[in-house]
């Protein structure tokens, strides 16, 4: 299940830990075990550099995140390491994708370390771009496809 919260911009939180204690935690605190205790999974849908709001989620309770937008600086390789369990969904730089083949490769190649780790759903970080052709987009699930096999033969 996902909460749709954005409460982050580019430069992190929109509010501060004092507001998300008072008005969102005791919320989460009360949900999160419930939708838990039913075997579903939990995450949290914001925007922006989310970094910062992590350990805030995990406090509640809350195992995912995306869509872990790489122009607010959100690296997942390095969220994987600060947090090896935590879920993750997007992480794929939405802007490489109208620039070719190369550069949606090169995007892959970095992103293939999480890939590996498990717990982790490559997906382009946000809505795709209007300037992304439907040629493009195809390559893009082909790329994707490529590389999700690639993790699971660990070349």
């Amino acid at each position: 299940m996902t909460f749709g919260e954005d409460m982050s911009y580019n430069l992190g939180p929109m509010l501060s830990k004092p507001c998300y204690d008072e008005f969102i935690l005791p919320y989460y605190i009360t949900l999160v075990p419930l939708i838990k205790a039913g075997g579903t999974k939990v995450l949290i849908d914001t925007d922006g550099n989310v970094e910062p709001l992590i350990p805030w989620f995990l406090e509640g309770g809350i195992e995912g995140i995306l869509p872990l937008e790489r122009m607010a600086g959100v690296d997942v390789n390095r969220i994987r390491e600060r947090y090896p369990s935590l879920i993750m969904i997007g992480g794929y730089d939405k802007t490489v994708m109208h620039r070719g083949e190369a550069a949606m490769r090169a995007e892959f190649e970095r992103l293939l370390p999480v890939i590996r780790s498990g717990g982790y759903i490559p997906a382009v970080d946000h809505q795709t771009p209007p300037e992304v052709s439907v040629d493009d987009y195809r390559l893009y699930v082909r790329l994707l496809r490529e590389y999700a096999q690639k993790a699971a033969r660990r070349e």
